[in-house]
């Protein structure tokens, strides 16, 4: 069988080669244990986990464990339908009711991913309308835009200025604007200029999306996401998310008003040509949900390690950000065999770490995060092992060479 190759696939490949020879390729590793909430097993060595986004550290919470093992038990481990035509329980439609008063809008949509929910926005995205996106929106997101009929364009991150100009002159031949971002960017972590990206949709009178896949749980004081902080409720005309980051489950929605909610049930094909989620994972992400609002310690904890983080790196030398988040994305210089060592030098420290490489990120980067399972001394034991593999200084970025101790760095 012939299958469409390029020679970036073959570059990929020869990389991938040389990676697991060295033992350093940070993709598909088993993660054999999970000995404590921020902790993982790899390669028989217990690390810290710098790579999850269970942002709460919700996901082994015994309240949201037991919810997703009652919920299994009544319903079953599958739907084994779409929500169109048998999938669809009372847990998915009262959840769904719950998430859109947490919200603030008139209707959600369920899909089984998060990925999925924003898929199903192509449906959305008809031939009289372009769709100006973020360069730095996440792989979902560009391919709704593909599998859409509108046109597309893009505007430099989080630039409103640039975000102005390509509207102007998109939407000269009469096409309806829509503004497709996220709230917080998934593989640097920074934060949507909210206002300024406002303030542009009202002026071109353009449809406003939002991916809010990273600050729902996150940001606020007990509401939606960053709706009592940074994003007001309304900010964004149609919401997506995933349950997998602060809701410690699987799963994704759309929420905006009925008709969006009516079309995406109908014609978003990633939603309605997909079995529906599992119950048990929607028992989970309802009592996650629960958790967040009445319990604002978990938030609280969370904000504490982060700016315990981000204080870390400014003493090594790495510039502060504009919001002191849970991500942070380090640049890495000499190619993706460069970056892959780094990555294997952090695991010998005892640190797994999510390596970043084109075309997943312009750049090699090494990204971190921190939950609120993480404990001081965890945080600690990060920054000590991005001291010794990683220079963070802002005019020497890259790792150090002592960092490639597992093979040769292109």
């Amino acid at each position: 069988m012939s299958l469409h190759h390029t020679t970036h696939h073959e570059e990929s490949l020869a990389v991938e080669h040389w990676a697991r020879a060295a033992d350093s390729y940070p993709y598909y590793r088993v993660l054999s244990e999970h000995p404590t909430p921020a902790e993982v097993v790899v390669d028989g060595r217990q690390a810290v986990n710098a790579a999850s986004t269970d942002y709460l550290g919700l996901a082994r919470d015994g309240r949201v464990t037991e919810a997703a093992a009652r919920a299994a038990a009544r319903h079953g481990t599958s739907c084994s339908g779409s929500p169109l035509i048998s999938g669809t329980r009372t847990i998915h439609r009262e959840f769904e009711e719950e998430l859109a008063a947490f919200l603030n809008r008139p209707a959600v949509t369920l899909t089984a991913t998060g990925y999925q929910a924003n898929l199903a926005l192509a449906c959305l995205f008809g031939e009289q309308q372009v769709v100006v996106s973020d360069r730095h929106n996440h792989a979902s997101l560009v391919d709704a835009v593909r599998l859409g009929r509108a046109m597309g364009r893009t505007y430099r991150h989080n630039d409103a200025a640039h975000l102005d100009k390509v509207l102007r002159d998109a939407t000269r031949d009469g096409r309806t604007p829509v503004i497709l971002t996220e709230s917080v960017f998934s593989v640097q972590g920074d934060l949507l200029d909210v206002p300024a990206v406002t303030a542009s949709a009202r002026r071109h009178d353009a449809t406003l999306i939002i991916d809010r896949a990273h600050d729902i749980g996150v940001l606020g004081e007990g509401g939606p996401g960053g709706s009592n902080h940074a994003f007001p409720d309304e900010s964004a005309d149609i919401v997506t998310g995933t349950f997998s980051k602060a809701l410690g489950s699987v799963g994704g929605f759309v929420a905006g008003s009925v008709e969006v909610s009516h079309v995406i049930r109908h014609y978003g094909r990633a939603a309605v040509f997909s079995a529906s989620i599992p119950p048990a994972a929607v028992a989970a992400a309802r009592a996650a949900l629960r958790i967040l609002q009445e319990e604002p310690e978990h938030r609280t904890a969370l904000t504490d390690v982060s700016a315990q983080l981000h204080d870390g790196l400014a003493r090594l030398g790495h510039p502060r950000t504009a919001w002191p988040g849970p991500i942070v994305a380090l640049p890495v210089d000499g190619g993706a065999k460069t970056c892959m060592s780094a990555w294997r030098a952090l695991l010998d420290r005892g640190v797994f770490a999510a390596a970043f490489v084109p075309p997943a990120a312009p750049r090699p980067l090494m990204r971190f995060s921190v939950t609120a399972a993480h404990t001081p001394a965890q945080v600690d034991g990060m920054l000590q092992a991005i001291s010794d593999v990683l220079d963070v200084s802002p005019s020497l970025p890259g790792p150090r060479p002592r960092a490639a101790t597992t093979g040769t760095s292109s």
